[in-house]
């Protein structure tokens, strides 16, 4: 790997920060800052400077960052390139939150002062039909990459005496290539890697479905059909992604049976990456939150909202709710989903996606 590709990995992150400070301009519309408001309240002149600050403040604070690793870039150790290269990352997400937290915190004030929710009434919409919509493209779509892992592990094994002896399983900034010994554990490396990549996606569908249904008060039906579609797209995007993915990790499993197509592994690599990129960039900047940015055309009922639940959402992103069953739902300050905190499973599904790459690595070490 070469400082080329070293450029790119750094501006993948800068263009993720960038898209960061965009965030509260795709939420949905009952919300600024982690803070419940009427919907009807989203457009108000200092609610939207508050937005608009805060993007100014992190595009120029990343854009400063940036600029500075960039100019340090040739005199790094590559050691030094990747602990900078986390560095960079987290601590951008550090700021970026410690800034929200100051307009989390105004909202906050503002909404006690304000008193908005008084004689309106708080109410909470359940369409005990949502969950019998189509509401995610089918799983079977999964079994696309899973006949790709299996055709590859076949392909590599029926060749496994023609692979060199050597194969290439590192290469440094520099461009220095580490090898390994040949054998059927090493070869099987990418392969269990990209079955449990299949796993994690198809968790992803599933959390897509049966996440907590969040339907306005104010736009009922309308808030039911950008739901309907936020989730399909972003189903959809799922489905596509492990394909790449599959195919992506694929190529580099023939790099060690056709050493040739090494020379082209970084342009697929980051070909695909980018595409993967600039869909998910497409797909929120025309989805939103919810499917907030989706144009759907209904009737508004000013007379009732929706029930303030800040009470569960500390800080405004983590979600404890000991009294709700659900255990996932969707973000307030974000694109996607978490978790409930308050329930066990939460916690238990954490451990499990943390441990189980470590395990599949330590097996085929």
């Amino acid at each position: 790997m070469n400082n080329y590709i070293i450029f790119f990995v750094i501006l993948f992150i800068f263009i993720s920060n960038v898209i960061q400070s965009f965030i509260p301009h795709w939420t949905r519309r009952t919300e600024n800052f982690g803070v419940s408001i009427p919907e009807h309240l989203y457009e108000r002149a200092d609610f939207k400077q508050m937005r608009k600050n805060y993007t100014i403040v992190l595009n120029v604070a990343n854009f400063i960052a940036f600029l500075v690793f960039v100019l340090l870039l040739k005199s790094l150790s590559e050691t030094a390139v990747i602990a900078g290269i986390f560095i960079y990352l987290f601590a951008f997400i550090a700021f970026g939150f410690l800034y929200y937290l100051r307009f989390h915190f105004k909202m906050k004030q503002v909404k006690q002062t304000e008193d908005w929710f008084k004689d309106k009434e708080e109410v909470v919409i359940i369409d005990t039909k949502f969950s019998e919509e189509k509401l995610v493209h089918s799983s079977g779509w999964f079994l696309v990459p899973l006949l790709i892992v299996v055709l590859t592990v076949m392909y590599t094994m029926s060749v496994y005496d023609d692979i060199p002896n050597e194969i290439p399983i590192h290469t440094s900034f520099s461009g220095e290539v580490t090898y390994d010994e040949k054998s059927i554990k090493t070869l099987l490396i990418l392969p269990s890697i990209q079955l449990f990549l299949i796993v994690v996606f198809i968790f992803v569908n599933f959390v897509i479905k049966h996440s907590k249904q969040q339907v306005s008060a104010q736009n009922p039906e309308v808030s039911k059909k950008q739901n309907i579609l936020f989730r399909r797209r972003w189903s959809l995007y799922n489905i596509i992604t492990a394909i790449m993915m599959t195919l992506m990790m694929s190529y580099s499993q023939f790099t060690f049976i056709y050493p040739a197509l090494k020379t082209y592994e970084d342009f697929v690599t980051f070909g695909v990456l980018g595409a993967m990129f600039v869909g998910m960039i497409v797909l929120t900047i025309f989805t939103g939150q919810g499917g907030s940015r989706i144009k759907v055309d209904g009737n508004r009922e000013t007379t009732r909202v929706e029930r303030d639940d800040d009470k569960y959402w500390k800080l405004g992103q983590f979600y404890f709710n000991k009294n709700d069953p659900s255990i996932f739902v969707e973000k307030r300050f974000g694109i996607g989903w978490t978790n409930n905190w308050a329930h066990p499973i939460s916690w238990i599904l954490l451990i499990v996606i943390i441990a189980l790459p470590l395990i599949i690595i330590f097996l085929l070490m």
